[in-house]
């Protein structure tokens, strides 16, 4: 009998080379119908659901909470039921039916007692499975149980030492003691975090330069041309650094196998965590667009993220990424590199004693190095503060007499305050007027 359809772990985006397998929701064997749904995918940032497109008998050639790789097969419809291959229950664990897998077990030989490796038996404790799963099997190790489980072993790294090579030393993981700790699995968002963000930090080929910007000014700009977001530099951070990166189109890029990739396009993401974990989403074309779209961009967007409303084209092909911790009261900390970027920009939080900003960008050396880096920040630090407002015009709007209250601009004797001390003990200023007491 044909196959109907197979179905294939998507690329979803660049960053998603492993999916895990959310929910499985048919039992295999199963008829289904067109448009039924038949699993989910579990990205970095999002989900995606799997639907059939044609009418048939489903088996699934995957399990609920495993990871697969880009292009491996997961399930398959097929015309006739008989062509479905259903796994067989061994026992029942507790609560739980196991299923052996085809290919996760070999055919049962062994009649004597079953002996298990130290580090098997704590795993098995872990995961709370039943030594008679492995009757028939003459030794278990914890590479056999991942097997079984559908864990993909990962294979001893080699290093090269003239015509021959010598396998690294295996690393030797501890066992949690359960007496003295709680051990929480990772969330799939964590671990592929974990793989993003280690894939350029691991070359130790990153640095960190910081400068600070002088805000005094430039909120009065930029509350007068932002309807939301009052006293943020994110914005306009956004909107200049995406100007910018046309110029420096090297921070715009990444390193892949000796080579240099620059993207035809700032599409910039800034990063969000409102409760429902990190986000990076992106802002398209950003280097073209209106500081007032850039606004509106980010509000539509963070409500997406609320709302488990993102899609796949909100989170993926990021050319350049700033994460702003401004509301964190921060002084200044030291971004990583996300997977297929060069460089990430930090907001720190605005100090309101001395009116300043601390930025800092993180630059991948294989890419770029220190000058190009440095020149992109002092530039950039150049943009924001030009829209400082004249602080001269500024502080006589802002400066009021402590007695009367008239401001410095509406002093129609055109001949300044003075400094003083008040009765209270506070430095402040008085007007002419009250000085000599009219």
């Amino acid at each position: 009998m044909p196959i109907l359809q197979e179905i294939k772990v998507p690329l979803l985006a660049v960053n998603d080379t492993i999916l895990t397998v959310a929910d499985v929701t048919l039992e295999n064997g199963s008829a289904v119908k067109k448009g039924d749904l038949l699993l989910v995918f579990e990205t970095s940032k999002t989900t995606y659901d799997v639907f059939a497109e044609e009418e048939g008998y489903v088996q699934y050639n995957c399990i609920a909470g495993n990871d697969y790789e880009v292009n491996e097969l997961v399930v398959i419809i097929y015309s006739s039921a008989s062509e479905v291959n259903v796994p067989k229950p061994v026992m029942e664990a507790g609560t739980k039916m196991v299923t052996a897998h085809s290919g996760f077990l070999p055919e049962i030989t062994w009649e004597g007692e079953t002996v298990f490796s130290k580090n098997a038996l704590a795993f098995m404790d872990m995961r709370q499975l039943h030594k008679d799963l492995f009757k028939g099997k003459d030794f278990i190790s914890k590479e056999d149980i991942e097997q079984y489980l559908g864990i993909p072993v990962k294979p001893i790294n080699t290093v090269s030492f003239g015509s021959s090579s010598k396998a690294n030393k295996p690393i030797i993981t501890a066992i949690p003691d359960s007496d003295l700790v709680k051990v929480e699995k990772l969330t799939k968002a964590k671990q592929l975090e974990i793989d993003y963000l280690g894939d350029v930090q691991s070359t130790g080929l990153t640095s960190t330069i910081n400068t600070f910007v002088d805000t005094e000014g430039i909120f009065h700009f930029v509350n007068q041309n932002l309807r939301y977001f009052k006293n943020a530099l994110l914005p306009l951070i956004i909107y200049e650094s995406a100007r910018l990166l046309k110029k420096y189109k090297v921070l715009n890029s990444y390193y892949i196998n000796g080579q240099i990739a620059y993207y035809k396009e700032v599409n910039l993401g800034f990063a969000i965590d409102i409760d429902k974990g990190l986000k990076v989403v992106k802002i398209p074309l950003a280097g073209e667009s209106t500081l007032r779209y850039i606004e509106d961009q980010i509000l539509e967007l963070s409500e997406k993220y609320v709302d488990d409303k993102l899609d796949i084209a909100d989170l993926s092909n990021i050319s350049f990424t700033i994460t702003d911790l401004s509301a964190e009261n921060v002084f200044s900390f030291r971004p990583l590199v996300n997977r297929m970027n060069s460089s990430i920009l930090g907001i720190s939080s605005v100090d309101e004693k001395l009116q300043r900003c601390v930025l800092s960008l993180t630059f991948d050396h294989r890419v770029t190095e220190g000058k190009t880096a440095s020149r992109f920040l002092g530039e950039l630090k150049q943009r924001l503060e030009s829209y400082s407002a004249n602080t001269d015009a500024l502080r006589a709007e802002q400066t009021t007499c402590f007695k009367c209250f008239k401001s410095m601009k509406d002093d129609l004797a055109d001949v300044g305050f003075l400094k003083c001390l008040t009765p209270q003990g506070q430095e402040s200023f008085i007007c002419q007027s009250c000085f000599k007491g009219f």
